[in-house]
């Protein structure tokens, strides 16, 4: 009778050992996936390259659940990357067509006009020219590419409604983003560029720049940059949220942006 209950009581244990295992195993799984991070890919304009990082860390301070990945490049190029199918979560336009075009689709959806910019055209520190009428035949005039490039939209919008387009037309070379505009005509590839003000603000900031403003393009309408969540995650919307602190304005505000 005695080794009968011994041995039930054996069995008792070996029960409660088994089910302190699963259960040490179930709180060690749920710890594990509460330290895990939850990814967040934003695809941002070129012109986004620098304030991003800013905003990033500060998002990140407030999320440290969340882990932030930037893919640059033109809006166009970006929004087309989105409609093939790529893994984006948010989109950051530099301007609001892109982002309605993929609203119209429903691929987008809470958006948000978070940031407004100017075009100003650029030349080399040492340059006399004052406009782009004071291009030679052989000079060149970067812009973005018209089709994907906000910026080089805008360019083109600029020259037709002033009438200068047919006088340039000849001279220009095209950029797969502003920042490239920016480097041909640091590196002389180009006498003058149509750039964004912060990419200049941004170049003069770093201390090596060796371009200035000319002028500024005086738009009919202004640059307005639009964000959207293209992916169903908590995450995409809590992106969006934060662009609309008082936080996220004031480091866009920081690079020259208007809010």
């Amino acid at each position: 009778m005695k080794v009968k209950y011994r041995h039930i009581i054996l069995v008792v244990v070996a029960f409660c050992l088994v089910l302190a295992g699963c259960s040490s195993s179930t709180d060690h799984n749920a710890k594990h996936k509460d330290n895990e991070k939850q990814e967040l890919q934003v695809s941002a304009a070129a012109s986004l390259t620098d304030v991003t990082k800013d905003l990033e860390q500060a998002f990140e301070t407030k999320h440290k659940s969340i882990n932030v990945t930037f893919n640059y490049g033109g809006s166009g190029a970006l929004r087309q990357q989105i409609e093939k199918g790529a893994p984006v979560d948010v989109l950051m336009s530099a301007n609001t067509k892109d982002v309605d075009a993929l609203k119209e689709q429903k691929k987008a959806s809470y958006t948000y006009e978070y940031a407004k910019n100017k075009l100003v055209l650029i030349g080399t520190k040492d340059s006399t020219y004052t406009s782009v009428k004071d291009l030679n035949a052989n000079d060149k005039l970067a812009i973005g590419e018209t089709k994907s490039v906000p910026a080089g939209k805008y360019a083109e919008q600029y020259l037709r409604a002033h009438h200068l387009y047919d006088q340039v037309k000849s001279n220009l070379v095209f950029a797969k983003d502003v920042r490239q505009v920016l480097n041909y005509v640091e590196k002389g590839n180009a006498q003058l560029g149509y750039v964004y003000k912060t990419d200049l603000y941004q170049s003069q900031e770093n201390g090596n720049s060796k371009v200035k403003a000319l002028n500024t393009a005086n738009l009919n309408n202004p640059i307005i940059y639009k964000a959207a969540a293209t992916s169903d995650k908590k995450t995409a919307k809590a992106w969006i949220d934060f662009l609309k602190t008082d936080k996220a304005k004031n480091i866009l505000k920081k690079y020259q942006f208007e809010i």
